[in-house]
This record gives structure tokens, C-alpha cells and sequence, in this order.
């Protein structure tokens, strides 16, 4: 510890940031008096606002909501996050928690409509006036470096939105944030001169619903305002439309740019810097639409917003249901030529497998098409273009399966391939247990749908599963080029959207050890679902993965699928 303690200030912060369990952060705190001041800081910069779904009755003091605010809070605070949480939740909550209540106050007695909007107002009036006065004016100027609000998947009833006040409070107060995540409501759109960050590095928002342009019109003069600094654009629409109908033009986004141009209230910050009306995002590397139309996208790049942007990680979805997403380590992603490609669906992929052939470099690719069975997989053939830089393919083609033989023809092609997620053909391909097709793969998912009848004749459950992976596995021991890096097989995996654990479909663990003795000899045990066996000096084990293990194993391998 003696040593640890003599090194330089920013080497043991960059060790500390890897500590996840506060209690071994204390114990580092505490050790001595230059620990603690370089641990202190990076301890409670991040302030987590747990707020509580499905709370019994507590009645409120607005002066005591925010009583529990210690002085290091105030003092060392570089993020605010607000989140929520349910009671079976307890160990993910932060600092402290606030209540909004959900049920009539002193009866136990579910309010009505009128009741429970009454109800969430107060709440929110009392949740805003306290945040500004007691926390965001409290920090000194500069301090607050993060503000991270998302509340798209909360409760309506329960949940707390900032008001337009909080948003000026940042603006005001904290105009160096360099992050910021927010859902933007209509009330948010009032004023549009508070969406003045000229710092930010990372915005994502998300928009209930496409109908109001004023919305659209602060998304436009926050970027504006960010231009020179901005790297990464999240975004997210709920759509209440039909997202397989297209839009009609001109769409809600061009109008919210010209009503963004003309306005001249929004205009004076800007103007002030030496800006235009007119704006490019040079720094963005990632524009990620989620749920969003294609139709922002084309418009943001033919009005030039995105002409000149460096962008390595790109995601985005038409109307048609097709989804897209990629991601280089090494060069640009030609988002010029990205547009035609995109233009005409069904296309049999032959658009796709000419922008692919465009540029290399490509490390990751999430493919889904809606209409599957007309836009084929002709595009995997652009896939060999990128055979040094390729790691992850993502496929998801809506009424139809992905061939095996195209699978090996990957494999051969690409030999870097770690991670590979699709609906496969002809059930689980033994040549992801060839090392010669695959030499480091380590996650390979058959997205199948298990367990509903709906979609399967004869559900696969678990021990059904195994069979397939022992069997292939078999297979391939036999012909001696068995993969040293394969370590996860999963079918029809579903995860819960906050905990990443198996709510659904099977995970099995490979492992594998080189023995002196025991050829021939097998251990199977259906209700544990494992099996152990011993062929040519090898041991090899597969095991069932539990629910409670898989977030843990897959952030250690870095396979999580995205379809």
C-alpha cells in the first residue's frame, strides 16, 4: 500500500475509477489522508436521484425532499442522474431516493384520473423548485458536468419530468455540461433560448411523439449551439403514427428548421459567438436514431448538417421497419454514399453490398430487414471488404432464416468474426466449433424464437437445447480443428431491459481443458442441464448458464446481441 500510495495523483485516480462497490471505495478512502483526497472526489462525483415507483403513502415536506443532501454532495458533484426504481430493486439505489405517490394520500385507496394528475403536478412542482434551489444553484459555477434525465419507460401516474425551469437552471448556471440526456415533452419546448450548451459532447433525447416542430426546433438550437464541440447524437422517438407508413412531405423536422432559422429569439447566444444560422456538426462520430425515422436523417444530411461529419458510429431505421447500424474503429463510414443505398426497399441487399464495398475499416454490423425474404443476403457478400476490422455481425431478416452455408462463406472470409447473431437455418451449424471456418469466434446466437408455441410448433427447452450444442460439438472434436475461443452458445435469449439477466430462451458456457486420462467417459445430468465429456486427452463441459450469471459473463466477453 506504501507504494500505491507514492503514485502520481492521476495514476491512482485512473486505478480508482475501476472500483464499482462503494464499500471497497471507503476502505481505500480511509487508508490515509492523501487517498481520501484524491478518492473523496471521485467518489460522490456522481449523484444518483433514486426515485421510487409503487411507494406506500408518505406525505411530503417539500422544505425535507432534498434534507438529505450531505456537504461532499455539493462539494464534488460532477453528474446528476435521475432514475427510478421498484421495490424488489433496493440494492441498485443510490446516495438517496425521492417518492412521488401513487396512491390517495391517508385512505390506500387508488385515486382516480383527475386525482393522480393533481397529484403528479404537485410532485413535480415540489420535485423542480427543490432541484434548482437546493442542488443545481448550490454548486459552483462550472462544477456540474453531467445531467442525465430519462424517464421514457417510468410510469406516466408516478413518474417526474423537469420543467422548463430546470432546463434554464442549467443553462444558466452550469453552462459548461458536457453531457445531457433528457426526454423533451412539449412544456420543454416553450422556451426555446434555454437550449444554449456550447460545451456539450454527448446530447441524447427523446421525443414523445412527431406531431409539434417546436420540439424539433430546440433539438436545432442546441445543436447549433454545440456545433464545435458535440461527438455523440442519441435519439429517440415514441412514435403514436404507424411506423410502417411513410411520412408525407414536407415533414415536422424541415419545418422545425425553418422556424429554428427565422427565429430570432434562439439567435442572440449564438450570434453573440461569431455563429450562422446555418450550422455543421465537424466533430459528431455517432448519430444513433433509435425508433427514429429515416426521413431526420436524410434531411439532416441534405441540409448539410452532416455533410462534414467524421461519423464511425451510425444507427437509424426507415418506415419500412429496416433498421441499420454501423460501426468503424478505423475510418469514416462514407455516410455520402450511405444514402442511395438506403433509398429503395425491398433491394435484395445489392445497395447495402455496394455502399459496404465503398470504404473499409467496418467493425460491427446490425442488420434487420422487415420485409426478409425480398431483401435477401446478398449483402454479405460486401462483408469481405472489411475481413481485417469485422467483429460483430447482427442479423434479423423478418420471414427468413439465415442459410449455414452462407455462414461458413463468412467465416472463411472474415477471421477476425467474434460475435454472430441471427435466426438460423437447418437449427445450430456445427462450424462455429471449427476453428478453421471461425478461429475467434466467442459468441454465436441463434436468435430463434423459444418458448411460445405462437411461433414454434414444439418449443426447444433446455435439455433440448444441449443435445444440439453436445452434438455439434461432437461433431467437430471428431474432425480435430475444434475452436479455442468459442465460449458462449445461446438460443432465443431474451434480457430484462434494466438487468441484462435471462428472462427468457437458453445460454450454455463452453469450457474446455486438456487432460491426461479419460477418453471416452461422459457425465450428463438433464435436470442441471450439463454434460461433461473426454475425447482425445480434451475435457470439455457445457453448462446451462443461469439467469443470475449471464449479465456478468457476457460483459466479460463483450457479446451482447442487439436484435
Amino acid at each position: 500500500m506504501a507504494a500505491f500510495q507514492q503514485l502520481p495523483c492521476e495514476l491512482i485516480s485512473h486505478i480508482l475509477s475501476y472500483i464499482e462497490i462503494q464499500a471497497d471505495f471507503k476502505c481505500v478512502a480511509l487508508t490515509c489522508k492523501r487517498l481520501y483526497a484524491i478518492a473523496a472526489p471521485l467518489f460522490y462525483e456522481k449523484l444518483i436521484i433514486a426515485v421510487r415507483i409503487g411507494l406506500p403513502p408518505s406525505p411530503w415536506d417539500s422544505n425535507s425532499i432534498f434534507a438529505k443532501l450531505k456537504p461532499q454532495w455539493i462539494r464534488y458533484a460532477r453528474q446528476i442522474e435521475v432514475d427510478y426504481y421498484y421495490e424488489d430493486r433496493e440494492d441498485y439505489l443510490g446516495p438517496w431516493c425521492l417518492h412521488i405517490p401513487d396512491i390517495e394520500l391517508g385512505t390506500g385507496c387508488a385515486p382516480d384520473e383527475t386525482r393522480a394528475k393533481e397529484l403528479k403536478q404537485v410532485g413535480q412542482a415540489l420535485f423542480n423548485d427543490q432541484l434548482v434551489k437546493k442542488l443545481i444553484t448550490r454548486l459552483s459555477p462550472g462544477q456540474l458536468k453531467a445531467f442525465n434525465f430519462d424517464n421514457r419507460y417510468a410510469m406516466e401516474v408516478c413518474s417526474v419530468d423537469i420543467s422548463i425551469a430546470t432546463v434554464r437552471a442549467l443553462c444558466q448556471y452550469q453552462n459548461t455540461i458536457s453531457q445531457l440526456k433528457v426526454t423533451l415533452k412539449e412544456d420543454l419546448a416553450d422556451d426555446c433560448t434555454v437550449y444554449d450548451f456550447p460545451f456539450l459532447k454527448y446530447f441524447k433525447f427523446d421525443v414523445q411523439g412527431r406531431s409539434s416542430a417546436e420540439q424539433y426546433h430546440c433539438i436545432y438550437a442546441l445543436l447549433s449551439s454545440c456545433q464545435n464541440t458535440l461527438e455523440e447524437f442519441h435519439c429517440c422517438t415514441t412514435m403514436f403514427d404507424d411506423p410502417f407508413v411513410e411520412l408525407g412531405l414536407p415533414t415536422v423536422f424541415e419545418d422545425a428548421y425553418n422556424d429554428w432559422k427565422n427565429c430570432e429569439k434562439c439567435s442572440q447566444q449564438q450570434l453573440s459567438r461569431g455563429g450562422e444560422k446555418e450550422f455543421g456538426l465537424p466533430r459528431l462520430k455517432v448519430w444513433n436514431c433509435e425508433d427514429m425515422d429515416q426521413p431526420f436523417f436524410e434531411f439532416c444530411f441534405k441540409s448539410g448538417i452532416l455533410q462534414h461529419s467524421p461519423l464511425r458510429n451510425f444507427l437509424t431505421q426507415d418506415a419500412s421497419g429496416n433498421f441499420l447500424g454501423l460501426l468503424s474503429t478505423s475510418s469514416n463510414l462514407n455516410i455520402g454514399g450511405l444514402l442511395p443505398s438506403l433509398k429503395k426497399h425491398p433491394n435484395n441487399g445489392m445497395g447495402l453490398r455496394r455502399y459496404l464495398e465503398t470504404f473499409e475499416g467496418l467493425s460491427k454490423i446490425i442488420m434487420s430487414s422487415f420485409h426478409g425474404r425480398e431483401f435477401g443476403i446478398a449483402w454479405t457478400a460486401g462483408l469481405k471488404h472489411h475481413a481485417d476490422s469485422l467483429k460483430q455481425v447482427h442479423v434479423k431478416l423478418r420471414g427468413m432464416k439465415f442459410p449455414v452455408k452462407v455462414l461458413e462463406e463468412l467465416g472463411r472470409n472474415c477471421r477476425g468474426l467474434e460475435v454472430f447473431a441471427s435466426e438460423m437455418e437447418g437449427g445450430l451449424p456445427a462450424c462455429i466449433f471449427n476453428s478453421n471456418v471461425f478461429p475467434k469466434l466467442k459468441y454465436f446466437h441463434d436468435t430463434t424464437y423459444i418458448g411460445s408455441p405462437v411461433w414454434l410448433d414444439i418449443p426447444l427447452h433446455s435439455v433440448q437445447c444441449l443435445s444440439l450444442v453436445y452434438s455439434a460439438l461432437r461433431r467437430e472434436i471428431r474432425e480435430g480443428d475444434l475452436s479455442k475461443t468459442l465460449k458462449i452458445v445461446c438460443f432465443g435469449i431474451r434480457t430484462g431491459v434494466s438487468t441484462q439477466k435471462i428472462v427468457q430462451g437458453h445460454a450454455f458456457l463452453i469450457q474446455r481443458s486438456v487432460i491426461g486420462e479419460g477418453n471416452g467417459r461422459r457425465e450428463w445430468s438433464a435436470a442441471d442441464a450439463f454434460v461433461i465429456f473426454y475425447y482425445r486427452n480434451v475435457r470439455m463441459g457445457i453448462r446451462r448458464l443461469k439467469a443470475t450469471e449471464y449479465p456478468e459473463v457476457m460483459d466479460r466477453l463483450g457479446g451482447h446481441t442487439e436484435l
